[in-house]
């Protein structure tokens, strides 16, 4: 309760102070709301669902209030339109994702304890899983439109052989993390997808912070926010530049250049004022302005286009047919969706997308507020899933970045999120059978 009073204290001098409305202001209440959540969470919880939640009310909620009154020229539809859809579709997805799942008697850091407690006579499965990650990272990057079985999906083994061998005490521990983070690095330069490197490493230390013998103070948590911010910024500050010298237009056009990166980052760093400046901090947050792509699909559906109907629910049935036996299979990815529901302008070279939030509207209309709840319902049983196996296997939930990478933002969609999440699940279970039978237990 004190935290919804604090948060509802901010939205009422957002109210009083700034010429907002109240839905605008209940916006701010409950992004800050979100985002206390988080902060005590991370520590005492693997809090995944919790860093979902927060990046879906800053990419729906409040970026877009804070667009409405900076620049509501920029905006496709008004305030008080775009946040009656908005503001109960994010509710209805917040209240499935965390609320319906009781989670009150799952102590997550026990759990951590049970893995770390399995792997103690397990520390080679680190380096197996290191020489898997090595291999799909190699044919990604030599094959970057092969199936995602023999390249992708093996290279996230790269991440998890981290955890194995820091909860196995492996004595190559160093060794791995020195090479992981090579490898994260080097394709982050040669691919400019910048999100890759953020995401994991915000993924692996909520994930160390759940499992410290020592919980984390105020301080330091205040302490990592800024980390978190400053890399964040820094990051949308060299990530256009970056990538206007090394990509073409089409996806398959791009090149790394290690000393451009190189340039401009020291170049930020011993100039500061080019990270922390208003303008600069405006133009980064407008990136996750969600509501932009929401709101040109509610400009246009169904005026300019009718409603899919619930064509959105084909995605269930998409990760079970391979598409060697369907080429023609709908790809991932926003270019079809944005260019069939909103009015933007798209390139093969971009990766926006309409959320599964939008999806839910240009099917459904209001009834998308259900379809939000659904999406979140189907997360947060997932993630609680995942527990209920770890119970027999231990080590479950150190896969459990791998099952959920694919959907920690809303700059995605149903095929996406849901084609991640089977096709992940899918490949992890073979790999625990397929190792089994040469004598590896994961």
């Amino acid at each position: 309760m004190k935290r919804w009073g604090a948060s509802l204290l901010v939205g009422f001098l957002c109210w009083q102070l700034v010429d907002t409305t109240l839905p605008e202001a209940l916006a701010v209440a409950f992004t800050c709301y979100v985002g206390s959540v988080l902060l005590a969470n991370v520590g005492q919880k693997i809090a995944i669902l919790e860093v979902i939640a927060f990046v879906a009310a800053l990419e729906l909620l409040l970026v877009p209030t804070i667009t409405y009154w900076v620049f509501p020229a920029s905006m496709p539809v008004e305030s008080a339109e775009y946040l009656a859809y908005a503001l109960p579709a994010y509710g209805a997805f917040y209240a499935g994702l965390t609320l319906v799942w009781s989670e009150q008697k799952l102590n997550h850091q026990d759990y951590i304890r049970a893995a770390r407690d399995y792997l103690q006579d397990k520390s080679q499965v680190a380096l197996v899983l290191l020489l898997i990650g090595l291999a799909g990272f190699t044919v990604k990057t030599a094959f970057p439109d092969g199936p995602t079985i023999i390249g992708a999906l093996p290279s996230y083994c790269l991440f998890i052989s981290v955890f194995y061998a820091y909860y196995s005490n492996s004595p190559l521990k160093e060794v791995i993390l020195l090479v992981v983070s090579g490898v994260l690095l080097l394709y982050t330069i040669r691919e400019g997808m910048f999100g890759d490197l953020f995401f994991w490493l915000t993924l692996l230390l909520i994930f160390f912070a759940a499992g410290r013998q020592i919980p984390l103070s105020p301080p330091l948590k205040s302490g990592a926010v800024v980390v978190v911010c400053t890399l964040l910024l820094l990051i949308q500050s060299v990530k256009g530049e970056y990538r206007r010298n090394t990509w073409g237009y089409q996806r398959g056009e791009r090149s790394s250049n290690p000393a451009l990166l190189g340039d401009l980052l020291i170049d930020r760093l011993t100039q500061p004022e080019k990270i922390w400046n208003l303008s600069h901090l405006y133009l980064s947050l407008a990136r996750f302005n969600q509501g932009r792509m929401v709101g040109s699909a509610m400009a246009k559906v169904p005026t300019h286009e009718a409603f899919a109907k619930g064509e959105v629910l084909l995605a269930f049935l998409y990760p079970f047919v391979p598409r060697l036996l369907w080429p023609g299979k709908p790809q991932t990815g926003g270019y079809e969706n944005i260019r069939r529901f909103t009015s933007l302008p798209q390139s093969q070279n971009t990766s926006i997308n309409l959320s599964p939030v939008g999806e839910g509207y240009v099917n459904f209309g209001y009834g998308g507020i259900v379809f939000s709840c659904l999406y979140g319902l189907l997360l947060g049983g997932i993630f609680q899933a995942v527990f209920r196996v770890a119970e027999r296997v231990p080590s479950a939930v150190l896969w459990l970045p791998v099952l959920f990478i694919g959907c920690l933002t809303m700059e995605t969609d149903l095929l996406s999120t849901w084609g991640s999440l089977v096709n992940n699940l899918i490949f992890i279970g073979l790999l625990f059978w397929f190792l089994k039978r040469f004598g590896i237990l994961l």
